[in-house]
């Protein structure tokens, strides 16, 4: 290899080619690097090692790394850097011989827009408009949140208001509702035809074809016209059904889903808090105070049956249904924890029931809920 460099420059110097140069130098900007740009200067094709000189504006020399290999032609090749600070100005890199006969030299001016999106800055503009953007979204959700807020409050105030008008209206047409221990699911044990306590134990029962596999029971009154209002205690029970269904159900099945579609229109809370109706698809509901009392009332021709919250006298929700047959009162009553059940009763209704009634709204927050109002024909 040294040898053929020798004998070709032997050759060039005969010709008189010994001052051919290298390529002129190539500017590539590598990025930001301590605050400052990197730019890089390559040259190529030098017949000799050449030396390389970075370059101020008032001409003074630039420290730099420089690196020069040979390729597999014997020729030089030259990569040289320098990292360059803000208003640099005119920089320029030469390559030239040894013995400084001749030279290339390329030029470059470094402007203050190179900084402008340094990654400390762009990160600085990019924290500063995301900044903006969240202190705009706050005041939006904020905005967002007391309109909220004011109609939820509107919408309970006008629950209440109309739900003890509603109430006294409803309890006019109260009736006594007894309870059909031949109807009762074994495990339930009925007591003065009023009251309703899960056991984990069956007990003896005769035969009837009246008698459910569930564990429910249904009242001994049947209604197919009219008006009709009765409340239940529930108590703290965490699982339970009350509401109404077709006299003509299929009572030999246990597992059959509680919709409308199936004939029957009951408020269910499974678990703590999971308040719903399946009408026929499950729909979520969220009483403001849990219900220990439940007001269950039925206008047969109106086709509507309504569950009222005794305790704070509101709304829960109103299923729409065009009736057909003999409607029975409807009560489910399990558990997982026989020691955490508590019996659920049929209550007494009077005409100044309403007076009685539990109300603690004032100490309670409310809870937004989405129900359909109950509205008294």
């Amino acid at each position: 290899m040294a040898f053929g460099v020798l004998v070709l420059t032997l050759l060039l110097s005969l010709l008189g080619l010994s001052s051919v140069l290298g390529s002129a130098p190539l500017f590539s900007i590598m990025g930001y690097v301590d605050g400052g740009i990197q730019l890089l200067c390559k040259s190529s094709g030098w017949f000799l090692q050449p030396t390389v000189k970075w370059k101020g504006p008032q001409g003074h020399d630039l420290p730099s790394d420089s690196k020069v290999d040979a390729d597999r032609c014997g020729l030089f090749d030259v990569e040289t850097s320098l990292i360059v600070q803000e208003n640099a100005g005119s920089i320029s890199c030469s390559i030239q011989y040894p013995d400084q006969s001749r030279e290339v030299e390329s030029r470059v001016w470094i402007r203050e827009t190179f900084f402008h999106f340094s990654p400390y800055r762009l990160a600085s503009i990019s924290l500063g408009v995301l900044c903006c953007v969240l202190s705009v979204a706050v005041v939006g959700l904020m905005i967002s949140y007391s309109i909220s807020k004011g109609k939820i409050w509107a919408e309970l105030d006008w629950r209440r208001k109309h739900g003890v008008a509603a109430l006294r209206e409803a309890r006019k047409h109260a009736v006594e509702v007894t309870l059909d221990p031949d109807t009762a699911h074994p495990q339930l044990y009925i007591s003065d035809l009023k009251t309703v306590c899960y056991r984990n134990n069956c007990q003896e029962v005769t035969y009837s074809d009246k008698r459910f596999t569930r564990k429910c029971v249904v009242a001994s009154q049947e209604f197919q016209t009219g008006k009709h209002y009765w409340e239940v205690d529930v108590g703290h029970n965490i699982m339970w059904c009350v509401g109404v269904c077709r006299d003509d159900v299929d009572r030999k099945v246990e597992y059959e889903t509680l919709s409308s579609n199936n004939g029957f229109w009951v408020l269910r809370l499974k678990r703590q808090y999971q308040y719903f109706i399946l009408n026929p698809h499950r729909i979520n509901l969220s009483p403001r105070t849990p219900p220990t009392r439940i007001g269950v009332f039925l206008d047969y021709e109106g086709g509507t049956i309504s569950f009222l919250n005794i305790n704070d006298q509101s709304f829960i929700y109103t299923l729409t249904h065009q009736f057909e047959g003999l409607l029975r009162p409807y009560i489910q009553h399990y558990v997982n924890d026989e020691k955490n059940v508590t019996p659920i009763k049929i209550c007494p209704v009077s005409q100044g029931s309403e007076k009685e009634a539990p109300s603690d709204t004032d100490n309670l927050e409310p809870i937004p809920q989405v129900t359909t109002p109950f509205l008294p024909r």
